[in-house]
């Protein structure tokens, strides 16, 4: 639709700037609410930066790889992006600076960080979709309804489907009740409520999605895989939080009763 803001500034650059800084600041946020001290923030903001730098070259490599083998000879690299491939190296960046850099120097915050990750990650996710949105990709598949858009970027007049407004809509409301939740204190298992609700959400929306899928396996998308695997993840991290991670915290609920 836009893909330059103010004719200089590349839109899909900038929302997702504005959602990595969204979500840095619910963080922030956040920890100042658990009584963190002032170090032990600046430290986790630290790791959170450095995590949005390897979500962002995992973004790229899963994207050529997806490329790669679609393509095969005729592949050329891109710089297009994919989200889980963001999500996974996010992840990955963040346990890495968080165990080699922060743990040497206080006591481990892994409890806090577990409940409030996922309403960052769905903030800033609904803030980059509205890039796509403004750039003109991951547009969804042509219809004559009352919902369709035409995406000048394309120069086909065709109305399409704006997938990317209504993924953006869906990860509003549900970080909205994500961070409901998690500032409110109703409960310790937001990543499950997170893999459950956007993968299904996902996999369906895929179906919509009219711009290059990558590979179809098994009738579906890689991303569609990506959701299937996340959604049966989800009990698995339901008992590892309530058995392991936050064993104690449930004895103490128990006791207090």
């Amino acid at each position: 639709m836009y893909p330059l803001i103010f004719g200089i500034l590349d839109s899909y650059s900038v929302m997702l700037v504005v959602g990595f800084i969204l979500a840095l600041t619910v963080l922030f946020i956040y920890l100042r609410k658990q009584k963190l001290s002032r170090n032990e923030i600046i430290d986790i903001l630290i790791c959170g930066i450095v995590a949005i730098a390897f979500g962002i070259i995992f973004a790229i490599l899963f994207q050529n790889a997806y490329d790669l083998i679609y393509y095969g000879e005729n592949y050329k690299w891109t710089w297009g992006m994919t989200f889980y491939g963001g999500v996974f190296g996010g992840i990955a960046g963040f346990v890495l600076m968080y165990n080699l850099y922060y743990l040497r120097f206080h006591n481990s915050a892994i409890k806090h960080l577990l409940i409030v990750a996922p309403g960052c990650i769905t903030l800033a996710h609904s803030v980059g979709r509205i890039g796509c949105f403004l750039d003109g990709c991951c547009y969804g598949k042509e219809t004559n309804s009352w919902i369709g858009i035409v995406f000048p970027v394309l120069n086909d007049g065709i109305k399409r489907i704006p997938t990317q407004l209504i993924e953006s809509i869906f990860l509003l409301i549900l970080s909205i009740v994500l961070l409901i939740l998690i500032f409110k204190n109703v409960t310790y298992q937001t990543f499950p409520i997170y893999m459950i609700s956007y993968s299904t959400f996902r996999f369906i929306i895929e179906y919509f999605r009219g711009d290059y899928r990558g590979k179809i396996i098994l009738g579906m998308s890689p991303s569609q895989i990506w959701c299937v695997i996340l959604f049966l993840l989800a009990p698995a991290v339901f008992i590892l939080l309530k058995k392991v991670i936050f064993k104690e915290t449930n004895k103490n609920e128990k006791t207090n009763s």
